[in-house]
């Protein structure tokens, strides 16, 4: 099992493609590990050496049981960059990911040539929250934990996609259960990304690299307007829109979505 120790703890991590090949290091959300990127490693790595790895809390990664903020979550991501030998890397961070590398972006720009933040929020007064249908399913946390888990996947995907996708729809539900993530671990993801807004120099930190604000469409869980909220103030910046799509559009629209990877990535 390829382990590293970084930040005091360990990591498991998965490499993909050519070793020579740019550097691409995808970073988890909330509730995700390396194996939620089941439909985008195999065409990203066609291009580039694909880094996934299991954020602490989750997967094959320690899971210390303390309190977690996104400053220590990306330390965590640093250290495993030191640990590889990677010293500069596209990254592409999905929800609490795109947190995740905005602070190790900003304690350590030169490490990063350019920026995907998936499925971000904002930060401070101006976010534009989870719909009211989206907090929810955030807050009720009763029932049977299969259901919990569908209803979480329902609201993270545009309507619909359990019918147009159920290979999809169960794929992630299997995904979910063998995380390895207990219910107070999933807390801890979660209050890790409640730091995010309460960290006040970074909303004064403009990323000196190219930026690509990626989303889908439908996200009820970080909305669009988010990402163009983001993109107003960077001038760095820009927003692609996934047509159709929610939260987990790199599942729902896979195909769409390396497309606009691969347009920012290579050009």
């Amino acid at each position: 099992m390829p382990i590293v120790q970084a930040n005091g703890i360990k990591l498991y991590y998965e490499i993909h493609g050519e070793q020579d090949a740019e550097t691409l290091l995808l970073i988890n959300g909330v509730g995700q590990w390396h194996e939620a990127w089941w439909r985008n490693v195999g065409p990203l790595s066609e291009h580039f050496r694909v880094v996934t790895f299991d954020n602490r809390g989750i997967g094959d990664s320690d899971k210390p049981d303390i309190p977690y903020t996104i400053d220590m979550m990306a330390e965590d991501t640093l250290g495993l960059m030191d640990a590889l030998g990677i010293e500069q890397t596209h990254v592409l961070g999905h929800s609490l990911g795109g947190g995740i590398a905005l602070f190790a972006a900003r304690k350590d720009p030169q490490r990063f040539s350019k920026l995907i933040l998936a499925s971000t929020l904002y930060w401070g007064p101006k976010v534009t929250m989870p719909s009211a249908r989206a907090m929810q399913v955030l807050q009720d946390r009763s029932g049977d934990p299969v259901e919990l888990v569908q209803r979480g996947i329902r609201i993270a995907c545009a309507d619909g996609f359990e019918e147009r996708d159920p290979e999809g729809f169960q794929k992630l539900i299997e995904l979910r259960f063998k995380s390895q993530q207990t219910p107070s671990l999933y807390l801890r993801h979660s209050q890790a990304g409640l730091s995010y807004f309460a960290a006040d120099h970074i909303a004064t930190f403009i990323p000196p690299i190219p930026v690509l604000l990626l989303v889908g469409e439908c996200d009820e869980v970080a909305p669009a307007a988010n990402s163009q909220a983001i993109a107003a103030i960077w001038p760095n910046a820009r927003v692609v829109e996934i047509k159709g799509a929610g939260h987990l559009f790199n599942i729902e629209k896979p195909d769409e979505s390396h497309a606009a990877i691969l347009d920012f990535l290579k050009n």
